[in-house]
Parts: C-alpha cells; sequence; structure tokens
C-alpha cells in the first residue's frame, strides 16, 4: 500500500513537472497563484469539478462572444472550439498511455457535440408541450371533437 502510494505521489510529480516543462517552452507560465481545485480522490467530486470547470469556460465563452464584433462572434465560438479540443488532446498525451484518457477525450467531444441540438430539441419539445396545452381558451369536453390525439376508447 505504502509502495503505491509513493509510486502515485512520483508518478503525479513527474507529470506536473512534464507539463510546466512543456508549458513554459510553448511560453505559457503559471499566472497568478495555484489554485486548490477541491477533493477529486471520489467520482462525484471530479464530476462536480469538471462541471464547474465546463460552466466557467462556457461564461468566458458568452462573455467573448458579447466583446467580438457582431461579424466575428462566430469566429469566437470556432476558435475557442479549436483551441479546447487542442488543449484536450494536449493534457490528454501527458497521461502515460495506459490511462486511456484519449478516448475519454474523444468521447466528450463527441458527446459535447451533440449537446446542443439534444438541447435545442428538448425546449422545442417544451415549448410545443406548453403551447400545447396553454393555449389560452377552455375546452367544451362534453362535445365530440378532435383535439389531434385519440384516446384509444373501446366499446364493448
Amino acid at each position: 500500500m505504502c509502495g503505491e502510494l509513493d509510486e502515485g505521489v512520483q508518478i503525479n510529480a513527474e507529470i506536473r513537472d512534464r507539463l510546466t516543462i512543456i508549458a513554459r517552452k510553448v511560453g505559457v507560465q503559471l499566472t497568478g497563484d495555484p489554485v486548490d481545485p477541491g477533493p477529486l480522490a471520489e467520482a462525484p467530486d471530479r464530476a462536480a469539478y469538471m462541471e464547474r470547470l465546463f460552466a466557467g469556460i462556457l461564461g468566458d465563452t458568452l462573455a467573448e462572444v458579447e466583446g467580438a464584433a457582431e461579424t466575428e462572434k462566430i469566429d469566437v465560438i470556432a476558435s475557442r472550439a479549436i483551441v479546447l479540443a487542442r488543449l484536450a488532446g494536449f493534457l490528454a498525451g501527458q497521461l502515460p498511455p495506459d490511462a486511456d484518457l484519449f478516448r475519454a477525450v474523444i468521447e466528450a467531444v463527441t458527446e459535447g457535440h451533440a449537446e446542443p441540438r439534444r438541447i435545442a430539441e428538448k425546449l422545442r419539445a417544451q415549448m410545443q408541450d406548453h403551447h400545447h396545452h396553454h393555449h389560452g381558451h377552455d375546452h367544451d369536453h362534453d362535445h365530440h371533437h378532435d383535439h389531434g390525439h385519440h384516446h384509444g376508447h373501446r366499446h364493448g
């Protein structure tokens, strides 16, 4: 157990050192004080951390989109998407191959690409449902008329 802990600490230090060296080679330095991301040992903690990162980066993206000239808003979105994908690959490349992080990154990119469409479809369905059920007049259900749905009544 102690050997595993020592090995884990050594691997973490090697990865951190390599990331720091590579970052400096491309002209990036630590900006500000180190930031504690909070606990990450348990899966729910990692999931919450990733949700906070996602929301923060998306918020930064929205701020840049709003600040960009009208004709360049789409360029901000496209540029950030490409850079974040590059950064994801760069960070995944820091870990040993047996970590198989690259596959998780590709799956996350695929999932993220489909997410706006799923959200839009869900919102559209909610809007249609809201419109369908709240269209400002009462139905007289004693009269037989077609609502656009069938109840499948049996007589017998």
